[in-house]
């Protein structure tokens, strides 16, 4: 729903939410779609690149890091003075604060990859990577904390870590 609704307004939100809903076999399901979608448009992450006015949705990204390739989809990147901001939205439950951090935790490398990928293919800096995590009750968002150590320990993985230090990248720098 998101790669699709305008994220300015929500125009046609509910009849959008009862065709994804009907699309997915849950018809009756349709109110809480149309309820996350529109805590996901109230997030601070959604509002801040619809203000920036250069932001894109569903952007394919892949780059070859070391022999390997590392792809993906960013459900929403936009631009600001200081970078390129990721965000990437999540549909889990999470009940509380601990189990929040736990997931944070399992898609942190997720975000570092993309923003490694993003800044391979663009040669462009990632300023931050947010995850929003929807739900009815309203949207909670998350940023990858140190976003440098991440990209560093992603290329780590990936051999590309001498590399990067060798051209004094910005984006492992602290």
């Amino acid at each position: 729903m998101l790669q699709s609704i305008d994220l300015a307004t929500g125009n046609g939100l509910p009849g959008a939410a009862a065709a994804q809903a009907a699309a997915e076999g849950i018809s009756d399901r349709a109110e809480e779609i149309e309820r996350s979608v529109r805590m996901a448009l109230e997030s601070r992450a959604v509002r801040a690149a619809v203000a920036s006015g250069r932001y894109w949705r569903e952007v394919y990204v892949a780059a070859p890091i070391d022999g390997a390739i590392i792809e993906g989809f960013i459900d929403l990147l936009y631009e600001t003075p200081e970078g390129l901001v990721i965000v990437d939205h999540k549909t889990d439950r999470i009940p509380n604060e601990a189990e929040l951090d736990a997931a944070l935790g399992c898609y942190r490398l997720q975000g570092a990859a993309y923003a490694l990928a993003l800044g391979e293919a663009l040669g462009r800096p990632v300023a931050g990577c947010r995850f929003v995590f929807v739900s009815t009750s309203g949207p909670v968002e998350r940023e990858v904390a140190d976003l440098p150590e991440a990209i560093r320990e992603v290329a780590s993985k990936v051999g590309m870590l001498s590399q990067l230090e060798q051209r004094a990248d910005p984006r492992i720098q602290p």
